[in-house]
């Protein structure tokens, strides 16, 4: 099974995309390659505005809600956010304690994956500085569609060194970033515990996907591809 883990619309308000949008791109798309659906995960804000499992079986694909927040050393990805988890952080703050936030999501039922570790470094921090630091973690953001080669190299490079998982995603802002990278899952997922279970046992995949031929334009839909610099 193959999800984009990396979505944002324009909830985050740094992107312009809609969900349908997304929807129609991916129905388009399946025309060239398999994925089953992609993961919502809007800055610092969870929608609760819509039920985007249903409006995912309108579309015959799956729509899950994680979140990206704003740490002291970067950006986290935060899978598995429960009403419990919430009580005990607030997802708005743009200075959350990297470490502590994946130690209270784990203890909550879900997982934190460090997104774009290798990206430039928020609020001064060295990249050497934030090398040591994702290899407290066990997974990590290995390919974004919106990355340099080199920072998803970088990347893919402490995941050997360490024997750290990986996960993809597109980290779409626009429609024509979506679906660049996804993330292969050994196992069928039909809800986000069940993403959070396959994740932290390590049974996923980082996948850069095939992208059309340019010549032959977007199809009905949305467009998809394209390299940006997203949050």
């Amino acid at each position: 099974m193959i999800l984009d883990m990396h979505v944002h619309t324009r909830v985050s308000r740094d992107a312009t995309a809609t969900v349908e949008e997304y929807c129609r791109a991916l129905q388009a798309y399946r025309e060239v390659y398999p994925v089953d659906g992609f993961v919502l995960t809007e800055h610092r804000v969870i929608d609760r505005s819509i039920d985007y499992r249903k409006l995912g079986e309108r579309y015959g694909l799956l729509i899950l809600q994680g979140v990206e927040v704003d740490g002291d050393f970067g950006h986290i990805l935060l899978y598995g956010v429960t009403d419990e988890f919430l009580r005990h952080v607030d997802i708005t703050d743009r200075r959350l304690k990297d470490r502590e936030v994946i130690r209270i999501i784990k203890d909550c039922g879900g997982i934190g994956v460090p997104a774009h570790p290798f990206r430039e470094s928020l609020y001064g921090r060295a990249l050497d500085s934030k090398q040591a630091w994702v290899t407290d973690v066990e997974v990590i953001e290995q390919f974004n569609g919106a990355n340099t080669e080199e920072q998803n190299a970088r990347a893919s490079a402490i995941i050997a060194r360490d024997g750290l998982h990986g996960i993809g995603g597109s980290d779409a802002h626009y429609v024509n970033w979506f679906l660049t990278c996804a993330t292969v899952f050994e196992r069928r997922v039909e809800s986000m515990e069940a993403v959070v279970a396959e994740i932290a046992a390590g049974r996923t995949t980082p996948l850069r996907l095939p992208q059309p031929d340019p010549a032959e334009g977007p199809r009905s839909g949305g467009g998809w591809g394209g390299v940006g610099a997203g949050g």
